[in-house]
């Protein structure tokens, strides 16, 4: 670069020269001082040629320096933007919980309410289901009254009712499906679907507004006498027949109808009678049952 910058130099030199003093210059550049002035300067020009071309060497290293610096500014902005965020409780429902390991966890319906907890059934029929009544061993009494009904009770990892209201709150928000699971004294198991499932508030006495189609091994034992009806509990019947009690006969809170029902999940555990937990078209009778488990999960 040095070399170019001389020889510009020097061609503008050589060119300012007019003909009229064309031979002036010629002697005068055969003279012994005039090779001394030219040396000197040409020794002057290059000090500072050289002194230029190393600030631009500096100059070069720095933005070298600055566009590395913004490379890797920029690779980590992008790891940044491009990694999911790690989502935290309370999450949505048990499809948010993204471990896909059952257990118990924090979920909020929405932001104006307090978060409870759920037991998150995340290994069966693709997962994301919430557990709203359990029971295999008997070990909690089910026999209960409106308000323990509406509140919810048992203990999340054993047997329990996770509670009307939240039930409510829950289906109200979003749409649901519901699963049934039962085996009978012989460890025979099957399952009910219904692809929709609401129920109402409190003062609408907890109905069962939604009861989708059913699908599923178990047969259908809902639709017909429990679809539209009013919960009941022992201390308060709502099954529109005011000779009779079905909740406090059948000894088990449900969706009672005027015409009883098939169905009573909520019965005496291993009774042996018309009171226990029973799905009657699991055999087509009233044959008690050992397990049965409802899950909930909102559709998409």
């Amino acid at each position: 670069m040095k070399l170019t910058i001389c020889f510009l130099l020097f061609c503008v030199l050589y060119a300012g020269a007019t003909t009229k003093s064309m031979d002036i210059v010629d002697g005068a550049l055969q003279t012994p001082e005039a090779d001394g002035i030219m040396g000197f300067g040409l020794e002057l020009l290059l000090t500072k040629l050289e002194h230029i071309d190393q600030k631009l060497l500096e100059l070069q290293i720095q933005i070298k320096d600055i566009q590395q610096k913004m490379a890797n500014g920029q690779c980590d902005y992008q790891k940044t933007t491009t990694t999911p965020r790690l989502k935290l409780p309370p999450f949505a429902s048990c499809k948010d919980e993204p471990s896909k390991v059952s257990g118990v966890y924090l979920i909020r319906v929405n932001n104006n309410s307090a978060p409870f907890s759920v037991f998150c059934e995340q290994e069966k029929f693709e997962g994301g289901w919430i557990v709203m009544q359990h029971r295999f061993n008997g070990s909690v009494d089910f026999y209960r009254n409106w308000a323990d009904y509406r509140d919810g009770f048992g203990q999340l990892n054993s047997e329990f009712w996770l509670g009307l209201e939240r039930i409510h709150q829950l289906t109200t928000a979003r749409k649901h499906e519901i699963i049934i699971e039962m085996k009978d004294l012989n460890g025979i198991y099957k399952y009910a679907h219904y692809n929709a499932f609401e129920i109402g508030s409190e003062s609408e006495q907890y109905r069962l507004k939604d009861l989708g189609s059913y699908d599923g091994t178990a047969g259908d034992s809902m639709t017909q006498y429990n679809k539209g009806a009013k919960f009941s509990t022992r201390d308060r019947d709502n099954d529109g027949r005011s000779t009779f009690h079905f909740a406090e006969h059948y000894k088990g809170a449900w969706w009672y109808r005027s015409g009883g029902g098939s169905s009573n999940l909520n019965g005496l555990y291993k009774n042996s009678s018309f009171t226990s937990i029973r799905w009657y078209t699991l055999k087509n009778g009233y044959q008690e049952l050992s397990f049965t488990r409802m899950l909930i999960r909102e559709l998409d």
